[in-house]
């Protein structure tokens, strides 16, 4: 049986799917995750500081004072801003060229890789659902509307220059009593997808204007979007079929996958190439699927008996296809981190499994001691890995070359900030041109816990 783990929130689930034979899955989740916490408005205020508790002005020790041979460089740290109640999800970070860009409630500010503000913007109120790539350095938000849990207004934002270039509110398509609860976004080239509980809608990201590409029947619905490359989404109905759709550009359909019967799209892990999680109505595993280009079965990763354990967020109604952090893909190979598990001779280790998306079979392990081993992005043919940190030993940023082998160090983080990185409840990890972001998703709220918005290392 194949055991797939996948972190959502503070909780795990365990899904067990189908051996190599293709037998059905049987399991069933372990733990509930979290519910969606409400947004409203804060001010974000960066500054530096170690791992000393210090106050919000910056009164806190450099890291860098602390620094060993080796260890790379503390760029900057920025504490979280005092937010309007505990545990505030906070969506929204895009790595630009020279400076980031992190939105918390209805702030959303750019910075230096200095630690220097480059311009903040103000919304209305807060953003509550945004997407992971952008279109010439514009990205499409949402933001709360009226009453609770209404995610129903949405921005464009010029992430070059700080500014709001349109404001409309988000479609009613197949709004169901119009609310907008648990909105997830996607974004490739001038579409914008998006899903909602209890609707859905594909607007352009140029005037956001809606676009009607080809419904499913009244039996169906939407569950979600995954963009980057291309924009893909899945959908499912009450007869029990469902099926994978990719768009073109303009917002028609290209092609459709249907998947097997009793099985729905739960993880769009990567939309270029395709590679997909399936579950059924009972939430166990259906297995991991690589889709071609035209929309036929590529393979079936031949999982075995592994437990994997990729980091996805908290999703209660499915409309975030495309939220799972330790995987990724090349045109020709897909990456997937195992769970701890105990080596006689290192204690505990985690691997990274490559596995080649033509046979499904797995090509190679690295294999980390100690540490959670999580892939995030390719370097030309090479992958870009994070170690996790350990209770004691601070996290790695690695190359493993597109054959395996064991791991390139590529920055060491400082110990000084190892329990900050250890800190964070949840958060998005990039790395680009040399250096590494660690921005969370979500401020807790816990006072005098150092708890930090932002991480940034460099050589």
């Amino acid at each position: 049986m194949v055991a797939v783990l996948l972190a959502a929130g503070g909780g795990v689930y365990a899904a067990v799917g189908g051996d190599d034979d293709g037998k059905k899955p049987t399991a069933a989740p372990t733990t509930s995750a979290p519910s969606r916490p409400e947004t409203q408005d804060p001010a974000p205020e960066p500054t530096g500081g170690g791992d000393h508790t210090g106050d919000r002005d910056g009164g806190e020790s450099d890291p860098n004072d602390q620094r060993r041979p080796g260890e790379a460089k503390v760029l900057y740290q920025t504490p979280t801003p005092e937010v309007s109640k505990k545990n505030v999800e906070v969506p929204g970070f895009w790595a630009m060229k020279g400076y980031v860009v992190k939105a918390v409630e209805n702030k959303i500010v750019a910075y230096e890789d200095d630690g220097g503000k480059k311009w903040t913007l103000s919304l209305p109120k807060a953003v509550c659902a945004a997407p992971d790539s952008t279109t010439g350095g514009r990205v499409v938000v949402a933001y709360a509307g009226h009453g609770k849990d209404s995610c129903s207004r949405l921005a464009l934002i010029d992430l070059n220059k700080g500014t709001k270039v349109w404001d409309h509110p988000a479609p009613e398509a197949d709004s169901f009593g119009g609310g907008y609860s648990s909105m997830g976004m996607a974004q490739s080239g001038d579409l914008v997808g998006m899903a909602w509980f209890g609707g859905s809608a594909v607007i352009r990201v140029s005037d956001g204007e809606e676009l009607s590409p080809e419904r499913p029947s009244a039996a169906c619905s939407i569950d979600g979007y995954a963009g980057g490359k291309v924009l893909l989404r899945a959908y499912s109905c009450s007869t029990g079929t469902a099926k994978l759709q990719q768009l073109t550009p303009s917002g028609s359909i290209k092609w459709t996958y249907t998947v097997r019967k009793g099985y729905k799209v739960n993880n769009i892990f990567s939309s270029s190439p395709a590679v997909v999680s399936l579950i059924d109505q009972d939430r166990r595993s259906g297995g991991i699927l690589a889709i071609s280009d035209d929309g036929k079965e590529r393979s079936s990763l031949a999982l075995g008996k592994q437990s994997y354990q990729p980091e996805c967020g908290t999703d209660l109604f499915g409309t975030t296809m495309a939220n799972c952090e330790g995987v990724s893909a090349s045109a020709d190979t897909f990456y997937l981190p195992t769970e701890m598990t105990q080596d006689h001779g290192l204690g505990s280790t985690s691997e990274i499994h490559a596995f080649d998306l033509d046979t499904g079979k797995r090509k190679w392990a690295a294999k980390a001691a100690g540490r959670l081993l999580l892939p995030l992005n390719m370097d030309g043919k090479n992958l870009i890995a994070y170690e996790k940190p350990s209770y004691t030993a601070a996290g790695r940023v690695v190359s493993i070359g597109p054959d395996g082998g064991k791991p390139k160090t590529l920055l060491r983080l400082p110990q000084a900030t190892q329990k900050t990185e250890s800190g964070f409840y949840s958060a998005t990890h990039v790395y680009r041109n040399g250096h590494f972001y660690i921005a969370t998703d979500r401020v807790t709220g816990g006072g005098g816990t150092g708890e930090k918005l932002l991480l940034a290392f460099g050589p």
